[in-house]
Formats: C-alpha cells, sequence, structure tokens
C-alpha cells in the first residue's frame, strides 16, 4: 500500500516582529538554558548556542553541532562554555572557547550528563549524572578537569544542582531539583529540595522547608536564590544560609521561570520563549530584547515518509479506497492507483479517527479545531464545505460510524462512557458509562441497528453489552460476568457475535524462574444470535463433508441467486434477536437473540458460547458461561 503524500514540517514556534521593508529582519526563536558572564549571555536556541550582549540585540551563533546542545555554563574567568552535547549519542560533558571554536568532549559515560557549573577555580566542571546508578535519570554529582582527565565523584548523595559560598566554605546542593514547569505544583516524595553544608563539614541540612517543588540554587553575596512554586506559580525567591528571611523576587504568573544560573551578581533564566535578567542588588527583573537571523533550515518544506507517522486507516464500503490519518491530516486514496487527496484544509487544527461513513462519499473524523474535541464530516471529493458537530464528547478514543440506516456514529471516550451521536440532528445519547475501565470494543450490526461493546462491569471483569439504539437504548448483558470479553465483532450476515475472552486458565512453568503463568489465557468466541442458529462448531448439526471440501451455504446461494434475479442488491442483513421466552432447539450448540417478525425483543440472554475451536481441547471448558 502506498503513502506517497507531501507534508509540511511547519515548525509553528511564534509569530515574527516584524519591521517595515524588512519582514524577517527581527525574526524570535524559543530561548532557554540562558549563562551569564560580564556583558555576555549565552544561550540555547535551534539546540545551538548563541551569544548576546546582555543589553540584548542581535544574536550570534556559537555551534552549529549534529547533536542537540543544554546547559551552557561560563567558566568563572568567562573564557570558556561547558555544556551538555549529544554530538555522539548519549549526553556527555563537553568544553569549548567562550568566542566559539572547535568543541572538546570530556566525558565517556554512556549516561545521563548534565552540566551543573563549575568550580570555584574553574580548574574542573560539575556535572550530574547517573553513571553507575541503578536507576535512570538518578543524578549524583561529579567533577571532571576541563583540560581532560578522569571523572571524579563528590560523594554528595543524590543530587543535580550546587552552588559554592562565595569566597567561603559553604555549600548548597539541589536533591530532585529538576525543571518544576515540567510537573507543575508537584507536591510528591520526589519534589526539589535544597540542603545546605553551612560550615564546609559534610553536614547538610534542608535549607527551608516549603510546600513546593524546589530546584536551581544559586549563592549570590549573603543570600540564596533558588526556585519554587509553593505560591503557585514558579518563580524565584531567595532567603539567608540560615533559611531565614524568605522573599520572592519575581512575579511571573503566565510562565514558571524556567533554568536560572548566575555570575554572582546577577540572575539570567527563560520563562516562556524569553531571556530575563534579574539584577540581586536592585531587586528588578527586565527582559532581555534578542534578535535571531537563522536560515531556519528546519522550517522548510520537506518531503516525509507518511507510513511513519501513519495513525489510522479505514477501509471504504466497497473496499477500493482507504481515508487515512497522517500527522493529524486526513487523506483518502485508492488501493493501488492515483494520487492522495487531503481532505480536511485547516491549519493548526489536528483530527484523528478518520472513517466512511456508509454513503462511501463522506468522512466522518474527530477534530480539536474549536479547542475541545468535535466531529467534522468531509466530503471525500471536497465538493461541499465540511460540516463540524460540536458537543460534550471528552476524549474520544474509539469512533465507529453505523453502517447502515440513519447517520450516526458511536464513540467511547476517557469518561468510560458509550455515546451515539445523530449527525443529522447533532444530538448525542449517553448509552452506558462504566465506573471501573474504559470501554473495550465497539461494533454495530450489519443493519446498524444493535451496538455490542465490552463493558467493564467490575475492576476485574468485561462484559459483552448490547444496546438496541432504535429502542430508547435499552441495554442487555450477553455474556457471563466472570471473565474479560472484550473486542466484540459482529459477522456480515448477522448471524454471530465474535469476541475476544480471557478464560482460559491453563498455567505453564516458566522456563527461566520457577513459577507459573497464563501466556494463553485470551481465546476467540461467538455467540449465535438466533436461537434456531447453530453454533458452526457443533459437529451433530454439519453434515459430513470429504476433507478440503468447501463449506457447503445452501441458505446463502439461494440468497445470491434471488439478488441476481431482482438485479439488485440485498439490503443490510438484520440481526435476528430471540426474546427470553424463547428456547433453543434440542442439539443446538449456542442459543440467543432471536426477534419476532411483529414485535421486538423484551429481553437479551445468553445460553451458552461455543470457542472458535474443537470443543474436545482441554483449555477450552465446554460450558464456560452460562
Amino acid at each position: 500500500m502506498r503513502f506517497a503524500l507531501l507534508l509540511c514540517d511547519l515548525a509553528l514556534n511564534r509569530t515574527p516582529v516584524t519591521e517595515e521593508g524588512n519582514p524577517m529582519a527581527t525574526e524570535r526563536g524559543y530561548y532557554r538554558h540562558p549563562t551569564i558572564h560580564g556583558d555576555a549571555v549565552v544561550f540555547v536556541c535551534e539546540d545551538d548556542l548563541w551569544t548576546v550582549p546582555v543589553e540584548g540585540g542581535i544574536a550570534r551563533r556559537l555551534t552549529a553541532n549534529p547533536g542537540s546542545i543544554t546547559f551552557p555554563s561560563f567558566s568563572p574567568d568567562g573564557t570558556r562554555i561547558a555544556f551538555t552535547g549529544k554530538d555522539e549519542g548519549h549526553p556527555e560533558v563537553y568544553v569549548m572557547d567562550a568566542e566559539g571554536g572547535p568543541v572538546r568532549r570530556l566525558t565517556w559515560l554512556g549516561g545521563m550528563s548534565q552540566v551543573a557549573g563549575w568550580t570555584p577555580d574553574g580548574g574542573e566542571i560539575l556535572f550530574a549524572s547517573d553513571w553507575r546508578q541503578p536507576f535512570r535519570n538518578f543524578g549524583h554529582l561529579h567533577a571532571v578537569p576541563a583540560d581532560g582527565g578522569p571523572v571524579r565523584p563528590l560523594a554528595l548523595g543524590p543530587a543535580r544542582a550546587v552552588t559554592h559560598q562565595p569566597d567561603g566554605p559553604g555549600i548548597a546542593i539541589g536533591r530532585n531539583s529538576g525543571d518544576p514547569a515540567r510537573w507543575k505544583r508537584y507536591r510528591g516524595g520526589t519534589a526539589g529540595q535544597i540542603w545546605i553544608d553551612r560550615s564546609g563539614n559534610g553536614n547538610f541540612t534542608p535549607l527551608v522547608r516549603l510546600k513546593g517543588n524546589l530546584a536551581n540554587p544559586m549563592w549570590v553575596g549573603d543570600r540564596i536564590y533558588f526556585l519554587s512554586d509553593h505560591e503557585g506559580s514558579g518563580n524565584l525567591y531567595s532567603c539567608t544560609p540560615t533559611g531565614r528571611g524568605l522573599r520572592r523576587e519575581t512575579e511571573h504568573e503566565d510562565y514558571y521561570v524556567r533554568f536560572p544560573s548566575s555570575d554572582g551578581r546577577r540572575i539570567v533564566y527563560h520563562a516562556g520563549a524569553d531571556l530575563f535578567l534579574f539584577d540581586a542588588e536592585s531587586g528588578e527583573s527586565r527582559g532581555i530584547d534578542v534578535e535571531i537571523r537563522s536560515p531556519r533550515a528546519q522550517r522548510g518544506r520537506r518531503f516525509v515518509s507518511a507510513s511513519r507517522f501513519l495513525e489510522s486507516y479505514h477501509l471504504h464500503p466497497k473496499g477500493h479506497s482507504i481515508a487515512c490519518v497522517a500527522r493529524g491530516g486526513v487523506y483518502s486514496m485508492g488501493l493501488w492507483e492515483g494520487a492522495p487527496r487531503r481532505n480536511d484544509t485547516r491549519a493548526g487544527a489536528r483530527c484523528r479517527l478518520a472513517s466512511w461513513l456508509p454513503d462511501g462519499k463522506r468522512i466522518v473524523a474527530v477534530t480539536d479545531e474549536s479547542g475541545e474535541e468535535s466531529l467534522l464530516i468531509l466530503t471525500a471529493a471536497g465538493n461541499a464545505p465540511p460540516k463540524r458537530i460540536d458537543g460534550d464528547f471528552g476524549r474520544v478514543v474509539l469512533l465507529e460510524p453505523a453502517p447502515a440506516g440513519a447517520d450516526r456514529v458511536a464513540l467511547t471516550n476517557q469518561r468510560q462512557e458509550v455515546i451515539v451521536v445523530d449527525l443529522r440532528s447533532g444530538r448525542a445519547r449517553t448509552i452506558e458509562r462504566s465506573r471501573f475501565a474504559r470501554i473495550d470494543g465497539l461494533a454495530w450490526s450489519p443493519d446498524g441497528r444493535w451496538l455490542a461493546y465490552g463493558f467493564p462491569d467490575t475492576q476485574r471483569t468485561v462484559r459483552i453489552h448490547l444496546a438496541d439504539t432504535a429502542k430508547g437504548g435499552k441495554v442487555v448483558p450477553v455474556s457471563g460476568p466472570d471473565f474479560r470479553d472484550r473486542m466484540p465483532a459482529f459477522d456480515p450476515e448477522g448471524k454471530y457475535l465474535y469476541f475476544i475472552s480471557d478464560r482460559i486458565f491453563d498455567p505453564v512453568y516458566d522456563s527461566q524462574y520457577f513459577d507459573l503463568g497464563f501466556p494463553k489465557g485470551s481465546v476467540p468466541m461467538l455467540i449465535p444470535l438466533a436461537a434456531d442458529t447453530v453454533s458452526p462448531f457443533e459437529p451433530a448439526t454439519r453434515t459430513p463433508q470429504p476433507p478440503g471440501a468447501p463449506p457447503h451455504d445452501a441458505e446463502g446461494e439461494k440468497a445470491a441467486a434471488k439478488a441476481a434475479r431482482k438485479g439488485k442488491e440485498e439490503p443490510p442483513p438484520t440481526a435476528r434477536i430471540s426474546s427470553p421466552s424463547e428456547t433453543p432447539r434440542p442439539g443446538a450448540a449456542s442459543g440467543l437473540l432471536r426477534r419476532s417478525s411483529h414485535e421486538s425483543p423484551r429481553g437479551i440472554r445468553a445460553i451458552r458460547q461455543a470457542p472458535l475451536r474443537a470443543s474436545s481441547s482441554r483449555s477450552a471448558p465446554r460450558n464456560p458461561c452460562r
């Protein structure tokens, strides 16, 4: 199957700031991880290092490395920059001249290595790494000589940030101190803390106890500055080394303060996509206006393999085309020939779960164009404007159009609901909601009346439920309450309901560890949908056939001959549903659901289910569910 789709990779960063006569003159980027020394600020943009004067202006690119760069840090004398780079795979420590030039790799640890600063004399680079640790990202502080040499563990325990007292013996470290913005207002057991050794004798105590996520300690003068979100938003705070005199230093509410760095007098950080400078003496913070003159090669259009980004696909009702979703766009195309067609043209909106409607001319999909998820109806030929149906659908998980009858779709969502939506009127009706887990599977009968789905009725069991959407959505369970019955599907003629059931308890010993498991606990099952429809696996009701002979279907041959005589297609098969008062005839392998030709069923009940394999198999019970 071919997916020759032309897709554009548009990195929609920010709206450019233009000047008259030069529309690209002051285009902005996304700036992060700043570091400062003297009148220079170095930061990361487009995964490379840039430098700009502290007053702002046009930035100059320092690197053009093949790998991404993060966490730059000026040396105390401002002549070199250490950073974390991925040029050769793992994040490792690199160093380069502050004015630019070749870079030098200093570590070969093969794990996470994040630059945390320098020793006060500038001889070693400090970094956090999970090297030789039992858990990923379990960072401990290490030092490596700036001119190259063996790595030296600092034996300070788990920590990811460190700062030294100016001209003193004190040291403060940040434990679990990641980026609070990635887990806003986290208050759990791995929230960041700051510990301090005031006298340099190796005895650490918590600096301050706040109900927030603390990170990035910086010893500036006689105060320690750090990040915290204990008041709701991440901002700079400071206190004395004794933990007293807590003071809020910045007032950012829209975005968290992130990745601050200090030269001992000033602090630079980024919030949103912009850089800011905080003066510790005056207590004032201002933005740094940065201009990026970049070719922005990553924003140019390019050809990509659509199959790598294929999200879902749905076969045309006549089987000659598909509707698919790739990178948030809806496409339709023939299976073997013809070019793909983009059916939705809305920029900035993502579509999902595209499916053909029964007429084969329209496609229904889920879109987030309005900010909340809605249904979108598109024409495959593009000869009519799209129609959007808004409603309280939640986050749609499954979407199934009715194969016949009125224009309707059934959907499930993260609220564990089954909803049927009338596409003409836009009205939605909630059929059922589980209190325990998400709906497991969704299927329409061929006539578009009955809706089957796996309904979690306890924390450990799932039953197949059948809803009559033509009679007020009456719901009846059709499988027993003892197993996990899921993923239902009707057969094309409406005779059987298939599903997957987790009910085979045949333990197998593990070959490496002395224990028992159930690796083959799932089995396909079926339920005949009429009391007089026998199971196709019941040998007593089948005519003996020689080996290799095709199955004999007299009823199907008669129906095909009749349709050929009439010269027109037969209507969709109707699922025959038995009422509770009807009893299957003796010898029937399973009986369920036959509808009287004159009246609708008063109820539905499962008599017995037959597994899709020989009944003599020891792992398949003869009568698993009553």
